[in-house]
């Protein structure tokens, strides 16, 4: 596998160095297999600065990509080091088990709980008329396989199917055969993503201009449990505590993301629904202020 080759080569690496001398051995740094994805640079980034101000110098490997069944299963297991996913029931429950840590830090600021939905051109106008969940449930969405949001906007009544392929667009298919009507994903990174990336492969998508889905939904980081990374849990704690109360967070996080401006919010109708898992109080107070507000 090619994320474990990588693992391996780095840590001969470190191997070199350590026989080259005592010096270049203590001065290695610990080399952790970290989630890597395009939508993720800002996460990457502030993990990073984290680690940085909480002065531990390291070296990152990716991870492999995969759906939240594998990750969860990589980083429980060890596998991957740190990866920046939303919080599901499983992870909480890992966490109460002792088999995962969480640093709830919101580092997509809750804008990852502002959905839009993905459509066909060719029914651009199908939401037109929708201002209710109610309403909402009379079509069809997609999700990836694993996601809890199905089963967000299943207890909402809004008939939700899970879908294998969707990276590069792929649901536009089923869309076009009549199985799905809509795919909803995270506001912001639709709009300066997913969107561009998926028109290069199905030119046939957009974005609904009418409505936004809104419900409590927190992408944090998490880190493999077991005594290899107690002091990469301590660190992130510390590092963002002290990126956040010396503002270092916003600044990092204002160089990748780029929220609409509230004219973008004004125009179209905001239907909030409820996470049957788990609500704001699941941000720690010291971190509530970063959540974004149109």
């Amino acid at each position: 596998m090619v994320w474990l080759l990588r693992i391996r080569s780095a840590l001969r690496i470190l191997a070199l160095a350590c026989g080259l001398g005592g010096p270049a051995c203590q001065a290695a740094a610990p080399v952790f297999v970290v989630q890597n994805e395009p939508h993720l640079a800002h996460a990457r980034a502030l993990v990073r600065a984290a680690l940085d101000a909480a002065g531990m110098q390291a070296s990152f490997v990716d991870a492999p990509q995969g759906n939240e069944r594998r990750n969860l299963y990589q980083i429980s297991h060890g596998h991957t080091h740190i990866d920046m996913m939303p919080a599901t029931p499983a992870r909480l429950r890992l966490v109460e088990q002792g088999k995962l840590r969480m640093v709830p830090i919101p580092l997509d600021r809750g804008l990852l709980g502002w959905r839009i939905n993905l459509l066909l051109a060719s029914q651009r106008d199908k939401l037109a008329q929708v201002r209710t969940a109610a309403d909402l449930a009379q079509f069809s969405m997609g999700q990836n396989v694993g996601w809890m949001d199905v089963e967000i906007y299943r207890a909402a009544g809004i008939p939700t199917k899970e879908i294998k392929h969707w990276s590069n667009g792929e649901f536009a298919e089923q869309m076009e055969a009549g199985f799905l009507d809509l795919f909803p994903l995270g506001l912001e990174e639709t709009l300066n993503y997913f969107l561009p990336h998926f028109q290069k492969y199905y030119p046939q998508l957009t974005v609904d201009p009418y409505l936004l889905v809104r419900y409590p939904w927190f992408r944090f980081v998490w880190v493999a449990p077991g005594p290899d990374t107690e002091a990469l849990y301590q660190a992130l704690q510390t590092g963002f505590d002290r990126i956040v109360a010396n503002g270092q967070f916003m600044r990092v996080w204002n160089q990748y993301r780029h929220p609409p401006n509230a004219r973008f919010f004004r125009e179209r109708t905001t239907i909030d629904i409820a996470n049957p898992f788990y609500d704001q109080r699941l941000v720690p107070p010291r971190y509530r202020h970063l959540l974004f507000q149109p």
